[in-house]
């Protein structure tokens, strides 16, 4: 019988297939690796030899579009300052280029990036025809706010979806055991696969503590559908 692969694991292959897969495993951060991390964070593995981290050669960091760009209504002044002037794009065009954007980069290495360029290539191969995600399946752009510091996650089946874009969401405990974060930025400093459960019996505990540590907001910034419209993204073998 043909081994089935988990959704997961078919998850964590087409990361590591992607941009964001190592490409050299050795040595750690050497300039064949593929994949860097400009903003590596110490809580989460403080040893520069067994982390991935900066890129040596310090190429060009790419951000992502910030997450403001997904709000369903941008206010005027937040128009301006976005670089949109007084007539910002529909939001179904501002979520296109941000999916895009990720889109653009989810191949071609190397690839220099904080946890919201990240998250945003993680998003665009989630929302992609050839992701293994069914039809209908709704990705959240999720952000946790702890103090000075955010981070930037992808979440799928998240438990009692109500909220709208901007809103406060509960925390990471109550999103049910279906519920299945990405996070390659996190997963490529401790060393995990990018694929996480953060609550019910396969809860990944580290992770959880991660993400609920000093946490005084936990917000939606983003939703988007596997809707089988997005181009494929094809990855190495």
């Amino acid at each position: 019988m043909a081994h089935v692969m988990s959704l997961e694991d078919q998850i964590a292959t087409r990361i590591q297939a992607s941009s964001l897969g190592v490409a050299v495993r050795q040595p750690v951060n050497g300039p064949d690796q593929g994949v860097f991390i400009d903003n590596p964070y110490n809580a989460i593995n403080n040893n520069p030899l067994t982390r991935v981290g900066k890129d040596p050669k310090s190429r060009i960091v790419q951000y992502a579009p910030g997450r403001d760009t997904l709000l369903p209504v941008i206010p005027q002044l937040k128009a301006r300052s976005l670089g949109y002037g007084d007539n910002p794009p529909s939001h179904a065009a501002r979520v296109k280029d941000y999916l895009d954007w990720g889109a653009a980069r989810a191949v071609k290495q190397p690839f220099v990036g904080v946890c919201e360029s990240f998250n945003a290539v993680v998003i665009a191969i989630l929302a992609a025809k050839n992701s293994p995600l069914a039809n209908g399946t709704v990705i959240e752009y999720i952000g946790v706010t702890q103090g000075s510091l955010g981070h930037a996650i992808a979440v799928i089946d998240r438990a009692n979806q109500v909220e709208a874009v901007g809103q406060t969401v509960p925390a990471p405990a109550l999103w049910g055991p279906n519920c299945i974060v990405v996070d390659q930025w996190y997963a490529l400093q401790a060393g995990t696969a990018p694929v996480f459960h953060v609550a019910g019996p396969h809860a990944d505990n580290n992770y959880l503590a991660f993400l609920t540590t000093g946490t005084t907001r936990v917000g939606l910034y983003g939703t988007f559908t596997k809707d089988g419209t997005r181009p494929n993204i094809t990855l190495r073998a």
